[in-house]
């Protein structure tokens, strides 16, 4: 067998079927390098990673019409490159979804191997759960123990060690109205809580960290090579082409190449709508219109408080010989500022409000759109603090509160398609962020929400001034202030996605095969059908158990 793409899916895959009982062969190709400095996987640089240009494809999204002209238009629209994909580059927060939105994904591929009570089994195998118990951290966090994993691969933790900020910040919320909510990984998500990381005692745990280390001998690892085209017979795939040379598979090609490259290499190998791949004059294989369509992700934006000095220690990072000192005794020992700086992401998850749910925009959403919004347990809005850092342009010395919101149950969706025939060429990415006029009053009202907890005497009395936020609630103000700091959470989704036969714009079925074709799965964040509640990587991985899964049936691998 044969897998493109090393991250979260790609790798899962590739090591479930290369470990089970009948040992087929599998390669493994990889575009990026084996990104094997461990110095790269410092939790405490988890926001700046994404910035080697080593480890990212610095992708940029075509000009979104929201940004009103800041910055060109342009957003970031970075991916991970080498082995650990995104995982290696990502924020590295873990959070699972709603219940309710594994069971609608179920809904509507018509297939229960999807719900929630499958997904969780699955997740438990490769999840490795870790929550430090004292009595300090008791009114926070108390994880649901029959829904985590406590032996897999993937490690899970929440540090031991808190910056002062952590308790303040989520007291704070509490005070103003929030429910706290003790483990927003149990299928529960509404309230504010404490995010997990995808790390281990610090260091960031990657796809490459957990499933591809000590790999057996039937699976090879190629880096530095990077699939340009995938090969046919007829319908058939039997292999792909990379580095100018065939690499043939007798039985499956499984492309996990995530939301973005995926869909440009189906399209490069003439898989996808006709008339996006006819005028780069490439052969055609097969009319799949739903290829590179229905891009969506999660918009966000930033909002900065100056607070009072003695809530955290993390100005002192300005300092540089400090900074070197602190790495370099975390490296040594595991402890100092290293150990707990940036270790903590609070987020809070937020269901739909009457006002939104009364209004036209959201009534004009179709009818099963509108039922799954209003459960109780699906968020529309998410609110982060302690993250990201703040940017270099403000005064380091101060003491800051990040907050920033990001946009659930999104419903705006862009495209995915290609720049020229060239495989050296980026993707032209286009997710047309808050297009949709569901969005745009979901962001407004959000923002005046937002803005309301930040104002309470929680935590005023803690703020010294505001550094970057929207001048009023007015819809001019709001508005300005989005075309400021709106991006996107790197959340890529539904380019590729499952769905029923009848479904003209799905690409393939709940088997993960490419409809209308023979040996040809796909597996990523590209396949979802609608984007996720959560940070996804979590997701991507139970797409890969998930796919590994029907595939270790299908071909009896395990005897």
């Amino acid at each position: 067998m044969f897998t493109q793409g090393r991250g979260p899916a790609g790798a899962t895959i590739a090591s479930r079927l290369s470990r089970s009982k009948t040992a087929p062969s599998v390669l493994l190709l990889e575009a990026g390098g084996p990104n094997a400095d461990p110095q790269l996987r410092l939790l405490a640089q988890r926001f700046q990673t994404f910035m080697t240009p080593s480890m990212s494809w610095g992708y940029k999204t075509e000009p979104q019409a929201v940004k009103n002209g800041h910055n060109g238009g342009v957003v970031d629209y970075s991916r991970g490159k080498g082995l650990g994909g995104s995982t290696a580059v990502n924020f590295a927060c873990w959070t699972v979804g709603p219940k309710e939105d594994y069971d609608e994904w179920a809904r509507i591929v018509g297939d229960d191997f999807f719900n929630w009570n499958h997904a969780t089994e699955r997740r438990k195998r490769f999840e490795a759960y870790v929550v430090p118990e004292n009595a300090e951290h008791a009114k926070y966090v108390e994880p649901v123990k029959e829904v985590h994993g406590s032996s897999g691969p993937v490690h899970v933790e929440v540090p031991s060690k808190w910056a002062k900020d952590v308790s303040f910040s989520l007291d704070a919320m509490e005070e103003a109205g929030l429910k706290i909510n003790k483990d927003l990984n149990s299928g529960d998500v509404i309230g504010a809580a404490i995010c997990p990381s995808t790390s281990s005692n610090s260091w960031r745990s990657t796809a490459a960290t957990e499933f591809l280390q000590d790999t057996p001998k039937n699976l090879t690892i190629l880096t530095d090579t990077q699939a340009t085209k995938i090969i046919f017979n007829g319908k058939k795939a039997t292999g792909v082409e990379a580095n100018g040379k065939i690499y043939s598979s007798n039985k499956d090609v499984i492309i996990s190449a995530g939301a973005l490259d995926t869909p440009k290499l189906l399209l490069l190998s003439g898989v996808g709508p006709e008339e996006e791949i006819t005028k780069h004059n490439i052969p055609m294989v097969h009319s799949l219109p739903g290829v590179g369509r229905n891009l969506g992700d999660h918009p966000f934006n930033f909002t900065l408080l100056q607070i009072r000095d003695d809530l955290n220690d993390l100005s002192q990072l300005a300092d540089q010989a400090f900074a070197e000192a602190a790495k370099k005794q975390f490296i040594e020992s595991g402890t100092g500022a290293y150990a707990q700086a940036y270790g903590i992401v609070i987020m809070a998850f937020n269901n739909a409000t009457e006002e939104l749910l009364s209004s036209p925009e959201f009534k004009a959403l179709p009818p099963d759109v509108q039922a799954h919004i209003c459960k109780r347990n699906v968020p529309v809005i998410e609110w982060i603090n302690l993250a990201p850092p703040v940017p270099p342009a403000f005064d380091q010395t101060k003491t800051y509160l990040p907050a920033c919101q990001v946009l659930m149950s999104t419903q705006s969706r862009g495209t995915v398609t290609l720049a020229s025939a060239n495989p050296d060429d980026a993707p032209i990415c286009d997710p047309k962020i808050m297009t949709h006029p569901f969005d745009l009053l979901n962001y407004k009202l959000g923002m005046k929400a937002l803005l309301k907890v930040l104002r309470s005497d929680a935590f005023a009395r803690n703020t010294m001034s505001w550094v970057l936020a929207p001048r009023s609630d007015s819809h001019e103000d709001i508005m300005d202030h989005c075309a400021q700091t709106i991006a996107t959470a790197w959340h890529m989704s539904c380019t590729a996605k499952m769905g029923r036969a009848d479904d003209e714009m799905s690409c393939v079925d709940t088997d993960f095969m490419v409809r209308g074709l023979e040996g040809l799965r796909v597996a990523d964040m590209s396949v979802t059908p609608f984007v996720f509640n959560c940070h996804v990587q979590s997701v991507a991985y139970t797409i890969g158990e998930t796919a590994a899964e029907r595939l270790i049936a299908e071909y009896a691998l395990d005897g």
